[in-house]
């Protein structure tokens, strides 16, 4: 019966599954409303993109719009929604910059209590940005680098935190960044290691993020490199958790119970 259940919950982990709080729908509840930024990204964004939008509205708890011109933006478009995640970046092109009106518009969501959600490289952008870097944490630096993916274990480091509270340590297959930017004003709740950790080459590398900003919330993971890896359903639960949070400093979510330590 346990290698049964074993096997059940490896196939899970390893094709993905919508965690089952995602199928029960908040009634009487106006949907939180997300936009995702697009359109730019040196990862496969035409793919992640919709599997991203329809993980969030699977969820029942989230409208989901795109835009892929995020520097057309102003404040008075951002204040529309409750968060805003981005799957969205300028590398290799460094120079980059957005309009002022969408820098500023950015800030003012975010300190006004808007929320915002980086995963995997989304954060490797508007290097020339000062503010930038305030707000975000995991770019691509001059010493970053990565193997292959692969195996990758998370340890879940904060059972205080309303986003990994319960949550279990998971196994994923990602491509795990070493030596990437880390802004010491995140407060880390998990980190990630693989076979180079655990040789004893390198240390774990923070995997999960948060800092508020003024009455706004950001949220941040190195996870999510691709298709494959945003099917893991230690992902999956990670951002609807995170989403949800940075949206409204709550969350109110079920663990999926394959995901929850009480289990």
């Amino acid at each position: 019966m346990k290698k049964h259940l074993f096997f059940i919950v490896a196939i899970i982990m390893a094709v993905g599954y919508y965690p089952t709080f995602a199928r029960d729908k908040i009634k009487g509840k106006e949907k939180i409303k997300i936009l995702i930024l697009s359109g730019n990204n040196n990862h496969a964004w035409q793919e992640t993109t919709p599997f991203l939008e329809n993980m969030l509205r699977e969820s029942g708890i989230f409208e989901v719009k795109i835009t892929n011109r995020p520097d057309t933006l102003n404040y008075q478009d951002l204040r529309l929604f409750d968060a805003v995640i981005s799957n969205w970046n300028s590398f290799p092109d460094n120079d980059l910059v957005w309009p002022r009106e969408t820098e500023d518009g950015l800030l003012r969501f975010l300190k006004e209590g808007g929320g915002v959600l980086f995963f995997h490289a989304s954060t490797s952008a508007l290097y020339k940005w000062p503010e930038f870097k305030k707000i975000s944490t995991g770019a691509w630096v001059e010493n970053t680098w990565h193997g292959p993916p692969g195996q990758v274990e998370v340890v879940i480091e904060n059972q205080k935190h309303p986003i990994t509270k319960g949550l279990r340590d998971f196994e994923t297959f990602d491509e795990l960044w070493f030596n990437a930017e880390l802004n010491k004003d995140f407060q880390v709740l998990g980190s990630a290691l693989n076979d180079t950790v655990l040789s004893g080459e390198l240390e774990k590398q923070p995997a999960i993020s948060v800092f508020n900003f003024g009455k706004g919330r950001i949220f941040h993971t190195i996870l999510g490199h691709d298709v494959r890896a945003m099917k893991n359903i230690g992902f999956q639960t990670l951002i609807l958790r995170g989403a949800e949070w940075v949206a409204t400093a709550k969350v109110t979510q079920k663990l999926p119970v394959q995901m929850s330590i009480a289990d």
